[in-house]
C-alpha cells in the first residue's frame, strides 16, 4: 500500500500528522509525505521522520509584485498536485481544508482514494468567519468535495456532528488527537505545599489566555501560575503581568519540542483549557492540551463547551467552569488546591482516562481506514 499525507506546514510543530506517518510506518506502509517550508522548517528533523519527503517550497523573493504573489499561489497549487501525481498513491490523505482541493485534483489523475481528515471548522474559523464570501467559497468548495470522496475524518465528536447535518455525509469517523501513552511514573502525593497551575500551547485570543493570567491577583499564596508557548498575545499577556504587578504568581515558560510536552507538564498540579465559544470552529472542536494534561496525570479545569463536557461526563477528570471571570477562575483554582481529597480523586481519574485515551487506541481506527479502502481500491 502506498500512502501519500499531505499537510501545510513543514510537520515539525504537527504532531497529529506526525502520528499519523509513524502508525502508517508501524504498519508496514509505504508512507509519503508532502509538506509546505514554514518558519519551523528543519531538515535535520525531516530526516528522521523515517518516510519519503517532499517539500513545497514557494519563496520567490520579496512579494512586492502582484505577478510574484501570483506565482507563489501558482506553486502552493501545482507543486503538491505535481508531487502527488508523482507519486501515484494508493490513498491520499488531506489535513484541513488548505489541501483539500489539490489532493482531490491527484485523486482523480491517478485514482487514489482520498481520505479528508478535517482538524477544524474551516469555514468557522477566526478569520474567515466575518468574511461572507470567503466562507461562501470554503462551504461551497468543501461541500462539493466532500460528497465526492471516500472518508471524512474529524477531531471531535461535536465536530462530526456539524459536518454530518451540514453535508450529510455517510463515513464520518472520529479520531481524536491525543498523544501516545506516557510512560511516566506517577507519585501517590504530588507536592502539597507548592500547587503549580499549567497553560500551555498557542497563545491567541478567545482561549482566556488573559483572564487566566489577571487571576493571578486573586490566588493564594502558594499557587504559582505557568504559561509554555509561543502566540500572537505573547506580549499583550506579559504587560498584563508587569501592569498588575504579577510578576511572583504568574511564570513564563518557553515553548518545548512535541515529544517534551507531556513529560514537562507533569511537574505541574493542575492543567487549563479555557477555549471560548467565540466561534462554531473553536465550540466544536477540542483543544490537544487536554489529553496531554491526561497524559502527564492532570486534572484539567475547562471551559464549557460540547467536546468538553462530552469527555468530562464520561471520564471525571476535571472542573467545567461557565463564568470566564479571572475571579470565577481563580475560585475554582483555589478550591481545588485546598481540597486535597477531590483533587486527588480526579487526578486518578484523569490518569485511568489517559490509558483510554492514547493514540494506540486511535490509530488503530486510522489503520483500518486505510485497510479498508485500499482493499477497496483493489
Amino acid at each position: 500500500m502506498k500512502l501519500c499525507i499531505i499537510v501545510s506546514n513543514s510537520l515539525r510543530k504537527d504532531p497529529r500528522v506526525i502520528k499519523q506517518i509513524r502508525c502508517a510506518l508501524d504498519a508496514e506502509i509505504d508512507v509519503y509525505f508532502i509538506g509546505f517550508k514554514d518558519k519551523f522548517y528543519n531538515k535535520e528533523f525531516l530526516d528522521s521522520v523515517g518516510c519519503h519527503i517532499s517539500i513545497v517550497d514557494t519563496y520567490v523573493g520579496q512579494l512586492k509584485s502582484t505577478l510574484k504573489k501570483l506565482i507563489r499561489k501558482f506553486h502552493h497549487f501545482y507543486l503538491p498536485v505535481k508531487y502527488m501525481i508523482k507519486i501515484k498513491p494508493d490513498i491520499i490523505h488531506a489535513n484541513d481544508f488548505d489541501t483539500l482541493i489539490q489532493a482531490y485534483v491527484a485523486s482523480k489523475i491517478v485514482g487514489s482514494k482520498l481520505l479528508y481528515d478535517s482538524h477544524e471548522v474551516c469555514a468557522e474559523n477566526i478569520g474567515i468567519t466575518d468574511k461572507k464570501i470567503q466562507k461562501k467559497v470554503i462551504i461551497i468548495i468543501e461541500k462539493f468535495i466532500v460528497e465526492r470522496i471516500d472518508v471524512m475524518v474529524s477531531v471531535s465528536n461535536a465536530a462530526a456532528e456539524y459536518f454530518r447535518e451540514k453535508y450529510k455525509i455517510k463515513i464520518l469517523e472520529v479520531i481524536t488527537n491525543v498523544p501516545y501513552k506516557s510512560k511516566i511514573e506517577f507519585p501517590e502525593e504530588k507536592d502539597k505545599d507548592n500547587f503549580e497551575v499549567l497553560y500551555q500551547g498557542l497563545m491567541l485570543r478567545g482561549r482566556g489566555y488573559e483572564e487566566f493570567v489577571k487571576s493571578g491577583e486573586f490566588i493564594d499564596s502558594n499557587i504559582k501560575l505557568v504559561l509554555r508557548g509561543y502566540g500572537s498575545i505573547e506580549d499583550d499577556l506579559k504587560n498584563i503581568i508587569l501592569n498588575n504587578n504579577l510578576e511572583k504568581k504568574v511564570r513564563f515558560d518557553g515553548p518545548v519540542e512535541v515529544k517534551d510536552i507531556v513529560m514537562k507538564a507533569s511537574c505541574s498540579h493542575l492543567g487549563i483549557v479555557l477555549t471560548q465559544p467565540v466561534n462554531i470552529n473553536f465550540k466544536l472542536t477540542v483543544s490537544n492540551k487536554i489529553f496531554e494534561y491526561l497524559q502527564a496525570g492532570l486534572p484539567v479545569l475547562m471551559s464549557d463547551i460540547p467536546e468538553h463536557r462530552y469527555l468530562n461526563e464520561k471520564f471525571n477528570f476535571g472542573i467545567i467552569i461557565t463564568d470566564f471571570t479571572s475571579k470565577e477562575i481563580a475560585n475554582a483554582i483555589n478550591s481545588l488546591a485546598l481540597n486535597r481529597l477531590e483533587y486527588n480523586r480526579l487526578r486518578n481519574n484523569a490518569i485511568k482516562a489517559a490509558e483510554t485515551l492514547c493514540w494506540e487506541n486511535e490509530s488503530i481506527k486510522l489503520i483500518e481506514l486505510y485497510e479498508n479502502m485500499f482493499f477497496e481500491k483493489s
